[in-house]
């Protein structure tokens, strides 16, 4: 039986399009799991349990310096990396015609991912807070809001101008506070 590349290649390009997305949701899991203290500062406050707000431990100095930055960068990257491959899928003229539609719509996809994305951040920026990042999935809506204190009415406003953004329900919408 021979092997052809071709499809050898798309098989990858395909499992890589699947990969990816794992990976980020595992780092974005893996960073809001931290549990060091810096020097000087005490432990984290108890979570809230009647709202869906998750208080998370105060950031490490190098987090401190920029973690929703470095997670927008990092999530950057990986869409990058994820819209090549798809590029090079949807102009491969060997790969079939369900191939090359499957990677043009997802290009779509994401292109709108990214677009509400920014749309949502630069509005919540825009209620005064110092940052944040949002994380648009097929199923939910997560925010990540560099904030002292959240009050419930703010949680609120957060999950209607996420809403309005994204045409999401706030039943979908979770937000997660960092300490600064």
């Amino acid at each position: 039986m021979i092997i052809s590349m071709n499809r050898v290649k798309l098989l990858a390009i395909i499992a890589a399009i699947v990969v990816i997305p794992l990976i980020c949701i595992g780092l974005v899991n893996y960073s809001l799991k931290t549990t060091s203290v810096p020097t000087g500062k005490t432990a984290a406050e108890p979570a809230d349990t009647s709202s869906n707000t998750v208080v998370s431990p105060p950031l490490t100095e190098v987090q401190e310096s920029g973690f929703l930055a470095e997670y927008r960068m990092e999530r950057e990257r990986v869409r990058s990396k994820e819209m090549s491959l798809l590029r090079e899928i949807s102009s491969n003229s060997t790969a079939s015609a369900k191939a090359r539609e499957a990677a043009n719509l997802k290009l779509v996809s994401l292109a709108d991912r990214e677009e509400k994305e920014m749309q949502a951040e630069a509005m919540i920026k825009s209620q005064g807070f110092q940052d944040c990042a949002v994380v648009v999935t097929d199923t939910n809506i997560s925010v990540m809001v560099e904030s002292g204190n959240l009050a419930a009415v703010q949680q609120e406003a957060i999950k209607k101008t996420v809403g309005v953004a994204t045409g999401n329900t706030g039943k979908s919408i979770s937000v997660v506070k960092l300490q600064p």
